[in-house]
């Protein structure tokens, strides 16, 4: 046997092993496979929700959400305009009406000539609207975003809000997934994962990314009060009935400035996380799904969280008391704390922020994980854009000693002390937690979600539940019949016909489709009724090329040649119908996956594997093994075709 021959032989094999164990995890349980092979080989054939069904998931989209994010764009313009002109005056967001903006003057002259400029430069993004009776009213500029400008947005932020969760389950790896809009909800359907990858990929689904910095607003500096509410709803809830029976505490927090030595006190309520049973219409209001199959009228048994148990206080103290109801330039803001001490039980706790969106996502320009030598844990490393840079030295240098609230997802993240000007352009997210594993997949997937960028509005799971094959489990059998009968009589017309060399041709073809399936697990694909389809159509043009080569060598024979001569002839000269015909076909599969969608591009994808797949198969694997069947200087005068 030539060397060559030997060479091929082993690469062979050696392809034919590294497909069997890619393969392996598709068909062998994950706890049944040792812990070396799983680090290895993980991946594995997904099958569509069309073949074995999945989890079908609504959510609704806050898409107010998104026309209040237009509103404080509106109102850090309009900041900027009067700082600008040298007016005097404060700019805020109320929460009602939705996509409201207040712009309060010193100087009541100054109105007319705002109330132009905002005519001027707004006018087919906003409506003006009356103000508040108040002793304001009379130097007050009232406007809001315009009704059809607002259902602009929401139909922008719908769009934006599916793309980015297809995105999102794309950049996790989950293929064929079903996103799709029905009115104002989203409807998700994953195809069949075990809980903990549907659990990783629902948190990856419902997180806004929505980053955003604000300001903390402390209550005291140096012992003199700068803003005395915190002090006041501290006081009160302190010895509230409601606040002991919800088991909520208060506390005062205390942080001095290193450089200036200034001290900052700071007064929150806390509550930590516990189970309740609630009736069904306040389980639903928190997200709480009703699972339980047997159902009890009265309500169910739910996690609530401190954030829920202070949010909920927190707004009904207002409308109590309405001297401890927020005013439009302050929100709440919430933190959940992981004492070091493992004796201490996590709480949530509040913070008094400004309402102003100081800084967003939107300004972020890559993020990164990185791990932080000092606590040896990963961190999610965020660079700014150049305006955000500039504007985060901005922020920083004018707040030296303040907290700085980092909100994702409408939760703190952190509130760290800013001990000095920050002008390098990033800023750093840790990982709460003790696991290290953990906290760097928590990290991995927030970079993934800022990458693809943040939802425009919060999402909120309606309802979900585990569906069965979208075509039915006879159409799915009768699938894998056809596919299989067709298997069965191509194997036999192509024996009984070429006889030995349709052995040869049988063998290539199941080495074809086991090379299709590893590179499916190996990029951790979904196979639907589509692909099953492309299979099927690539058994055809696998023995369409063997046949070419066949009835090649036969008219070689004919005319004389050797065995030999006959064979090299037959894929030497064979090779060029078979590759025209294969990239005719494969322009026709990629003009389907540009251009299709769901159904259409699982056919396409498996079709263009099949075709390369059909290439080498067909001529270098089925050469090979004629190279051991023929031999080099065989004397035979015939072969068996």
């Amino acid at each position: 046997m030539e060397r060559k021959v030997k060479w091929r032989t082993f690469w062979l094999v050696a392809l034919i092993g590294l497909s069997v164990m890619t393969l392996v995890p598709s068909f062998v349980a994950r706890d049944q496979l040792p812990s070396w092979f799983r680090g290895l080989f993980s991946t594995r054939i997904n099958y569509g929700l069309d073949l074995q069904g999945g989890l079908h998931i609504v959510y609704s989209i806050d898409l107010d959400k998104a026309v209040d994010d237009k509103a404080s764009e509106l109102k850090r313009d309009m900041e900027a305009q009067l700082e600008e002109l040298g007016m005097k005056g404060r700019v805020s967001t109320p929460p009602t009406p939705v996509g409201a903006v207040s712009v309060i003057l010193e100087d009541a002259k100054n109105v007319e000539q705002i109330k132009s400029r905002v005519a001027r430069d707004y006018d087919e993004i906003i409506a003006m609207r009356d103000c508040p009776a108040n002793d304001d009213a009379a130097k007050s500029v009232c406007f809001r975003v315009s009704s059809d400008y607002a259902e602009g947005i929401k139909e922008s932020a719908l769009e934006q809000a599916i793309q980015t969760v297809r995105e999102r389950i794309n950049e996790r790896g989950v293929a064929e997934p079903s996103v799709i809009a029905k009115g104002d909800q989203i409807i998700v359907e994953l195809p069949g994962l075990d809980e903990e990858e549907i659990g990783r990929v629902k948190d990856l689904i419902e997180r806004t990314a929505k980053l955003e910095f604000k300001i903390v607003d402390e209550a005291e500096v140096n012992g003199k009060v700068r803003n005395d509410f915190m002090k006041r709803v501290y006081g009160f809830a302190k010895s509230d009935q409601e606040a002991l029976d919800k088991n909520i505490t208060v506390d005062i927090d205390q942080w001095t400035h290193d450089e200036s030595g200034r001290v900052y006190v700071d007064y929150y309520l806390r509550a930590k996380d516990r189970r309740k049973f609630l009736e069904h219409a306040e389980a639903d209001e928190i997200g709480c799904l009703d699972v339980d199959e047997d159902r009890d009228p009265r309500g169910r048994y739910c996690n609530v969280t401190g954030r829920q148990v202070l949010l909920g206080y927190l707004e009904g103290l207002g409308a109590r008391n309405p001297q401890l109801s927020l005013d439009d330039d302050h929100a709440y803001g919430y933190e959940l704390v992981k004492p070091q001490d493992p004796k201490i039980d996590p709480y949530w706790r509040s913070y008094y922020l400004y309402r102003a969106v100081e800084l967003s996502g939107s300004a972020v320009q890559n993020s990164y994980v990185y791990w932080n030598p000092t606590s040896n844990k990963p961190e999610v490393l965020i660079e700014f854009n150049r305006w955000g840079g500039r504007r985060f030295g901005e922020l920083t240098g004018k707040s030296v000693g303040r907290k700085m609230a980092i909100i994702l997802d409408d939760k703190i993240n952190s509130a760290p002390t800013i001990q000095t000007q920050i002008a390098g352009g990033s800023s750093s997210i840790s990982m709460g937690g003790n696991n290290p594993q953990q906290m760097q997949t928590e990290a991995q997937d927030l970079v993934n979600v800022l990458r693809t960028g943040s939802l425009p509005a919060p999402l909120r799971a309606d309802s979900e539940s585990k569906v069965g094959p979208l075509l039915g489990a006879d159409a799915v059998n009768k699938a894998k019949f056809a596919f299989i009968l067709g298997s069965i009589l191509v194997v036999l017309i192509m024996v009984v016909y070429y006889r030995t060399c349709g052995v040869i041709s049988v063998v290539a073809l199941a080495l074809n489709i086991l090379f299709m399936m590893a590179i499916l697990a190996t990029f951790g694909a979904t196979l639907t009724l589509p692909g099953i389809a492309a299979l099927v159509l690539t058994v055809g043009m696998a023995v369409d090329a063997n046949i070419i080569i066949y009835e090649r060598i036969r008219e070689e024979l004919r005319s004389g040649k050797s065995v030999k001569g006959s064979v090299d002839a037959g894929f030497g000269r064979g090779f060029a119908a078979i590759l025209d015909g294969q990239l005719t076909t494969g322009i026709a599969g990629y003009v389907l996956y540009q251009f299709g969608s769901g159904p259409i591009r699982g056919f396409a994808v498996m079709l263009m594997i099949g075709i390369v797949c059909t290439l080498f198969s067909a001529t270098w694997v089925t050469r090979l093994f004629f190279e051991h069947y023929v031999g080099k200087g065989r004397k035979a005068p015939t072969i068996s075709l």
